[in-house]
């Protein structure tokens, strides 16, 4: 069937879930490989590489279509522990947290990888080396930017909800802020997979962002909770 909807949208046989994966690459690769200074090729390597990419995009793309699906599925397991007030605080940014990871999946595809390709790319030119990527490899890095940045983008949601059910202090996170963004830093820097701190940084912008929106509305949801309150200035 993944052959058969290959065949009929591009009429190649190729992997539908591999297609999607190159059509966000070659443009990029295009752009690169037509200024004649850089060269970028990408290879098997080893025997299963292919199929590897193959396997690893498909899957990835088949959990995007049924994430949906089993975030309900996880919902009616986890429901009836919930306290009232916790299930119409989940239920009420439920399909707002799954707009936010798919809108994260999106940016990591479309801003952090290109950025980070071409900066492998130019870094290449700058120490005229060649450049021959492991296609599985690529893919692998690929998916796994997609992933953590779309769990980061849930940022605000955590957030949203934790002031629904009044155990966040929005005052309190602001307060300790810079401990928040140099903790925040270093866990972005671990889970992603790069080692020139070019996605972790590209990533830990839009969390500031999303966290210090959340904040806002965070202020706006904690006027119901009796037991959080802004703190006084001080004279």
């Amino acid at each position: 069937m993944n052959v058969l909807a290959s065949f009929l949208l591009t009429g190649e046989y190729r992997p539908f879930a591999y297609w999607v994966f190159m059509q966000s690459m070659q443009p990029m690769l295009n752009q690169l490989n037509s200024t004649g200074n850089i060269k970028i090729v990408l290879i098997g390597g080893e025997v299963w590489s292919p199929l590897s990419a193959v396997m690893y995009a498909s899957i990835y793309l088949a959990t995007l279509v049924v994430f949906p699906y089993f975030l309900y599925e996880l919902w009616l397991y986890i429901q009836p522990a919930l306290y009232p007030h916790e299930e119409r605080a989940v239920k009420k940014y439920l399909w707002v947290g799954l707009v936010l990871f798919y809108a994260g999946n999106l940016f990591g595809i479309l801003i952090i990888y290109p950025t980070l390709f071409r900066f492998i790319a130019g870094l290449a030119q700058l120490l005229d080396v060649g450049q021959l990527f492991s296609v599985s490899s690529v893919v692998n890095t690929w998916i796994q930017i997609a992933f953590w940045t779309g769990v980061i983008f849930e940022t605000p949601i955590v957030i949203a909800i934790l002031s629904e059910i009044c155990l966040l202090n929005p005052w309190t996170v602001a307060e300790y802020r810079p401990v928040v963004y140099a903790g925040a830093l270093i866990l972005i820097a671990a889970i992603t997979p790069d080692t020139t701190l070019i996605s972790t940084f590209l990533t830990f912008i839009p969390f500031v962002i999303l966290l210090e929106l959340g904040l806002v509305w965070s202020r706006r949801i904690v006027r119901k909770c009796p037991d959080i309150q802004r703190p006084r200035r001080r004279p």
